[in-house]
């Protein structure tokens, strides 16, 4: 048997330099040089795939901003940025509402990532001593999705000098600290989803069908994951999130009663009742990539890595399931 060959972590991040939810550079790049510094200082190998989904025209590319405030990443190995030209996002968004695909978007890096686990997360999440230490020790098994429960630090946390202190301080947190619950160990799923490689590429990845919301994204891929026989396990600690104006938690109230008009989707669609399959096409493999720098290239457009734009044969009832009425304004069959 071979050894794996690449790096022990690959972390998958997302976004792009138009500044969501107030100061998203600043929030990105202060974040993203903690965990730098950290999973350095347990000798943890490890890449970070950035992927900037959609770029605005006229503004410089968050990926050269790692670069640039990061010495660290610019040895060729620690980090990968990928640019993915808006038209993708034009052609692939099935609801006009919709400001960014994320998951789509962290689909292209994870089906491009060389780590042996894989973890897609955000990128104001800061990582606790108990994730690292599991890293540190390799304390990871194949075919076991990996959740950690998200701990909100409060709007006034000063976010220029984050260290462990403020983080592990309770008197920080937003909200009482959340317990992952089984079978599906979800709440704040999109910050830590850890996954061997194998099993990414095996389940291909996040929901590419269903694309008219963002929100829900991420705990559908729970249930492809019980569905496929893996299992869902709390990794043994927390994450912090960065609280921040416009993010769901806070503006999800701004929309009861019209969650069709959501900019994230209609969170009553049926996240938890279906099942996918991507096709073998997924986190567009099949778009033409131009490196133009050591760490950076782009996904210039095709049609030819388009996939179609409904396929319901790939949404299905769960079987338990199959022969119910399906509430809400649309079915799967």
């Amino acid at each position: 048997m071979t050894s794996f060959v690449g790096p022990f972590l690959s972390i998958v991040l997302t976004g792009r330099n138009d500044e969501y939810g107030v100061d998203f550079r600043t929030r990105f790049l202060r974040t993203l040089a903690f965990n730098v510094r950290e999973l350095d200082a347990c000798r943890v190998p490890f890449e970070v795939v950035f992927v900037e989904w959609a770029p605005p025209a006229g503004r410089a590319l968050l990926i050269d901003g790692v670069l640039e405030t990061i010495p660290r990443l610019r040895d060729g190995r620690s980090f990968r940025g990928i640019a993915v030209d808006r038209a993708y996002h034009d052609a692939l968004s099935l609801n006009p509402r919709l400001e960014y695909l994320e998951f789509l978007a962290k689909n292209v890096g994870i089906r491009r990532a060389a780590g042996e686990y894989v973890l897609a997360s955000n990128c104001d999440v800061f990582l606790s001593r108990a994730v690292l230490d599991v890293f540190a020790r390799r304390a990871l098994e194949p075919r076991v999705l990996y959740r950690a429960p998200r701990h909100d630090l409060k709007l006034a946390v000063d976010a220029s000098s984050v260290e462990w202190e403020v983080l592990e301080d309770p008197r920080n947190l937003a909200y009482p600290a959340p317990v992952l619950r089984p079978p599906f160990m979800g709440g704040g799923t999109g910050d830590f989803i850890l996954l061997d490689r194998g099993s990414w590429h095996a389940l291909r990845g996040f929901n590419e069908i269903y694309r008219l919301a963002r929100v829900g994204i991420d705990h559908n891929f729970l249930v492809k994951v019980l569905s496929d026989g893996l299992s869902i396990r709390d990794i043994g600690g927390p994450v912090y999130h960065l609280n921040h104006l416009g993010s769901y938690r806070l503006t999800r109230s701004t929309y009861k009663g019209r969650e069709a008009e959501a900019p994230y989707g209609n969170v009553q669609w049926h996240s938890r009742g279906i099942i996918y399959s991507n096709p073998s096409t997924w986190g567009l493999s099949a778009a033409p990539e131009q490196r133009d720098a050591q760490q950076r290239s782009m996904l210039q457009f095709s049609w030819d890595a388009v996939p179609q734009m409904v396929d319901l044969r790939r949404i299905v009832l769960p079987v338990a399931r199959a022969g119910a009425p399906y509430p809400g304004n649309y079915a799967e069959r």
